[in-house]
């Protein structure tokens, strides 16, 4: 009986250990994550077309060949885009000192209209405090940004030339051997377990598989509209940085709400900085970010992701803030699909939570009594109602 107790305590001490150095080496070996996360979730994405081209008479290595081909289309044209975008921001940075000046009479006339409002003065000199504190950090934030975007860029191009080279070859991999990975992850499950852990894991792949490829749908729509609008505004009033822009709004459309009044904000002003006529060409670059998300979130995102992942709004937001607390950005982009998976093993373990409400019933009559009697009206009704 001893020997039996320290062969299993010795079982679980190798499998602590296990754990804890894997981890550790996965926390050294952080840089090289990036790659194989977006390579899994590329390779995640697009396996139910690989089903489906299995069901139609492909062989594995065929389907994957030809959504590969498909992938490495949209693959280049992406990058394409991107180096247009760099060259653009690149641009940007040295520009940055008209565009400080230009911000500086947006804030004389900021200031003017405040001078002009019925106002209190305490009130007044607040709200010129504001604009002038808004005003100073959005400039040096934004002059900070295009420098250290260049930095990054130019200081690690032999890496990014490498994940650029590499990325479709663990892609590749990945969707060969996407159905085996799956069937060892179940291997190792107790078999007491596996039917539990897989109609959870259906569940959840379902959904996240909705939410993912969706979300690539949506945010690369979104990015398109915006990048034809602004070319379109910048032949027409000539205003600058429209593929950089629309490069922008794909990647951070993906933050419910943040990331569509980011890049609303951030159209705006560049169109009102960088365009011959300003206040038009702004309101345009508005209305437009307005309309796609208007013509995405009624139009597009219902037939592209159902009922997307099922939680209340404000369930979402208490998502982003906790993601935005724990991991900053990337927090915020993970927050909804793990809350979303969270919720899926919640209602696995208690069903009750997606029960009907039972409905209360109002009735009329009093009530009755102990003894099954109707008891009397606790205010005698006046004889003229009698």
């Amino acid at each position: 009986m001893k020997s039996n107790l320290d062969s299993i305590i010795l079982r679980y001490v190798g499998y602590a250990l296990l754990f804890l150095g894997s981890a550790y080496f996965l926390y050294l070996a952080r840089g090289a994550l990036p790659v194989f996360f977006a390579a899994g979730l590329i390779a995640y994405a697009f396996d139910p077309v690989l089903k489906i081209l299995e069901k139609r008479g492909y062989s594995r290595v065929g389907a994957v060949g030809f959504v590969f081909l498909v992938f490495m289309l949209l693959f280049m044209l992406l990058i394409m885009m991107i180096i247009s975008g760099f060259q653009q921001v690149q641009q940007f940075q040295g520009n940055v000192k008209p565009y400080i000046d230009s911000a500086a009479h947006l804030q004389e006339q900021a200031h003017s209209f405040v001078e002009r409002l019925p106002l209190p003065e305490n009130m007044r000199m607040r709200a010129q405090s504001a604009i002038d504190h808004s005003v100073s950090n959005g400039t040096t934030w934004i002059e900070g940004a295009a420098v250290k975007i260049v930095s990054i860029v130019l200081s690690s191009l032999g890496e990014i030339m490498i994940n650029v080279i590499v990325l479709p070859i663990i892609t590749v991999m990945l969707m060969l051997e996407m159905d085996t990975i799956r069937r060892r992850a179940y291997v190792l499950v107790p078999v007491d377990h596996r039917d539990d852990v897989s109609e959870i894991a259906t569940s959840i792949n379902e959904l996240l598989g909705r939410y993912v490829r969706g979300q690539m749908v949506i945010c690369g729509l979104f990015g398109a509209l915006c990048t034809t609008s602004f070319t379109i505004l910048g032949m027409a009033f000539g205003m600058q940085y429209g593929i950089a822009l629309g490069l922008i709004a794909g990647i951070v459309y993906i933050i419910p709400y943040i990331g569509m009044m980011g890049i609303a904000i951030a159209a705006t002003l560049t169109a009102y900085l960088t365009s011959s006529n300003p206040m038009l060409c702004a309101g345009l670059a508005l209305g437009s970010c307005i309309v796609f998300n208007l013509f995405i979130d009624y139009g597009v995102s219902p037939r592209v992701l159902g009922k997307g992942v099922g939680l209340h709004p404000v369930f979402v937001i208490f998502a982003l803030l906790s993601g935005a607390k724990v991991g900053g950005i990337f927090g915020m982009v993970l927050a909804v699909p793990v809350v979303a998976s969270l919720r899926v093993v919640l209602i696995y373990i208690f069903p009750q939570l997606t029960a009907p409400l039972p409905e209360i019933v109002e009735t009329s009559e009093p009530p009755a009594s102990a003894s099954g009697e109707v008891a009397p009206p606790l205010v005698e009704p006046s004889p003229e109602f009698q």
